[in-house]
């Protein structure tokens, strides 16, 4: 479904009611804040967090480069310069998409199946784009004394142990991507990348095809989400104590960007997903191929539609004078109206759930979708030359509607296709 008017959410937007919640923008803000991101990717501390993420070891790639020892020494500095470049590219270049709380949640109890089918180009919605999310796809929680020390505060001695910040991952932008998209202007192939894997570092051939991810989370660090009158830290100049309210506060001064890179992926074509560890980019990154999968099923399969909301001429010009190639239309993603799951249904969940980690969804999908392997071509099936892929499926409930919905943890995946008929 897809109209030019203004999008309105398929419901009144529930908010958690926790405090420091995530609270995505509306649809129509998207175009100005990615501008915002365009702008901030490549100054500091912005730009400052992809080097950090190379020196650290949680960079996606290595970079290597041979020549006089000021360049070697340096090269940690050029890597992370170039992947930022590279992540500005990439959102100038997007399709812009915007996921509502049904269709957010839908993705998750999906992806609780972890996805067994190689990873397809044709499964991206577009070549580059930028999807936000109205609900966290997940999150990852910091020890609160570690995010207390700096330069300019120290956690208080009697500091709660148990008490932690959550980091939610709100957004994922993503492009086609191979080795050239890192090359030094006019040096081309004088860097050489090295791509992590779970089993160490990996040669990267020139003829790399896959997609990247960047996961993005606030820019606010959700102290408000805390005990707001507990002293939590000492400032390090006055000697006084901090609560989460002077913290909010101080951050409030500084200024800070909506949203700020968080974490990268590298996803090689025709191979499989990494294993959904918890908390990280491996997890997260079910969930967005999960989205893509969902959106696109057709015909009887459809669970989804969506809806266009253009950009308003003064806005394209905007966009224009930041240099924005991509479309200033934004797709709002939501769950088709056969399947959406009662308003009554998606308020609790929402109620229930902490606002910077991912959701509960049980109550909106109390028997969570299944994977179906499909066979696109069934005449060439007994041979072997067809091609299968997944379909997400709706499970559906069955009894009576007055008894107690009874569910198992067991999971019935079909991965292989079966044998050819004598």
């Amino acid at each position: 479904m897809t109209a030019d008017r203004t999008a309105r959410p398929s419901r009144e937007v529930t908010t958690s009611a926790h405090l420091g919640a995530w609270v995505a923008p509306h649809p129509s803000e998207l175009p100005d804040l990615r501008i915002q991101m365009c702008e901030q990717v490549l100054q500091p501390p912005h730009s400052r967090e992809f080097m950090m993420r190379v020196v650290g070891g949680s960079s996606p790639l290595i970079p290597t480069i041979s020549g006089p020892p000021e360049e070697t020494a340096a090269i940690d500095i050029m890597g992370g310069m170039l992947m930022a470049r590279s992540e500005q590219r990439r959102l100038r270049q997007a399709q812009l998409y915007w996921v509502d709380e049904d269709m957010t949640s839908l993705a998750l109890a999906a992806a609780a199946s972890p996805s067994l089918e190689p990873v397809r180009a044709r499964r991206m919605p577009a070549e580059s784009g930028l999807m936000l999310f109205a609900h966290p796809i997940g999150s990852h929680d910091v020890d609160l004394a570690a995010a207390l020390t700096s330069p300019w505060t120290t956690a208080v001695p009697d500091l709660d142990k148990d008490l932690r910040l959550a980091f939610p991952v709100v957004g994922v932008s993503w492009s086609r991507w191979s080795p050239a998209d890192l090359d030094l202007d006019g040096a081309p192939g004088k860097i050489r990348w090295t791509p992590r894997t779970p089993q160490g570092a990996a040669p990267l051939t020139p003829e790399f095809d896959g997609v990247w991810l960047t996961f993005w989370t606030t820019g606010s660090k959700g102290w408000d989400s805390l005990p707001l009158d507990r002293p939590l830290a000492i400032d390090n100049q006055s000697g006084g104590t901090l609560t989460a309210v002077d913290l909010v506060a101080r951050e409030a001064l500084a200024g800070f960007a909506r949203l700020q890179t968080y974490d990268e992926l590298l996803l090689r074509f025709d191979q499989p997903l990494p294993r959904p560890d918890p908390d990280n980019g491996s997890q997260w990154a079910h969930v967005v191929y999960t989205a893509w999968q969902l959106m696109g099923q057709t015909g009887n399969a459809q669970l989804t539609e969506t809806e266009s909301v253009p950009r308003p001429r003064h806005g394209l010009k905007r966009d224009k004078r930041a240099d924005i190639l991509g479309p200033g239309t934004v797709q709002l993603v939501r769950v088709h109206t056969r399947h959406r799951p009662p308003a009554q249904a998606s308020a609790e969940d929402t109620a229930a759930s902490h606002g910077r980690r991912a959701p509960q969804w049980t109550r909106r999908w109390p028997v969570r979708p299944y994977r179906r392997n499909t066979c696109l071509n069934p005449r060439a099936h007994a041979e072997g030359g067809c091609e299968h892929e997944e379909r997400v499926v709706p499970a559906h409930i069955k009894g009576p509607a007055d008894k107690p919905l009874v569910t198992t943890d067991r999971v019935h995946i079909w991965d292989t296709p079966p044998p050819p008929q004598p």
